[in-house]
């Protein structure tokens, strides 16, 4: 959660004062001014809005985006206990899908799919990304 938050920042911030600009800029207002007409706070208002929408929106994608990367762990870990002829997604890091697979049985494994397939699905649900990484996370770590 911490890491998507600092990514949409990282990721936005620039952006967002561009566009601040541009509006003041279109609208003929002065940036510096400590109070503005009626009708320039209704447009700061509106594109406020429009960026805390896509700053969720950016946040949520780079959840989904790790989520999914995690999720490929898991699949290459079943593959190579299936002893499946598939190229692992995970080249790189063959290690990590070793120790998944010889820790874990094929239904942990699949449980394990299972939960952040749940929290991804949660997410787009719009439930609080933090409550559906904290489920998930509780559902990774206890066997059962």
């Amino acid at each position: 959660m911490k890491i998507a938050d600092e990514e949409k920042e990282n990721s936005l911030a620039e952006r967002n004062a561009a566009e601040l600009r541009r509006l003041m800029e279109t609208l003929g207002a002065d940036p510096s001014a400590r109070t503005q007409p009626p009708h320039v706070r209704a447009q700061i208002a509106g594109l406020e809005k429009d960026q805390r929408t896509r700053a969720t929106r950016v946040g949520r994608d780079v959840i989904d985006r790790a989520l999914t990367d995690l999720l490929s762990l898991y699949r290459d870990a079943l593959l190579r206990q299936a002893g499946a002829p598939v190229a692992l997604v995970n080249e790189d890091n063959p290690r990590l899908v070793d120790e998944l697979a010889t820790a874990l049985s094929p239904e942990q494994v699949l449980r394990c799919i299972d939960a952040i397939g749940t929290a991804r699905e949660r997410i787009d649900a719009n439930v609080a990304p933090l409550l559906a990484l904290e489920a998930m996370a509780l559902d990774l770590r206890l066997p059962r």
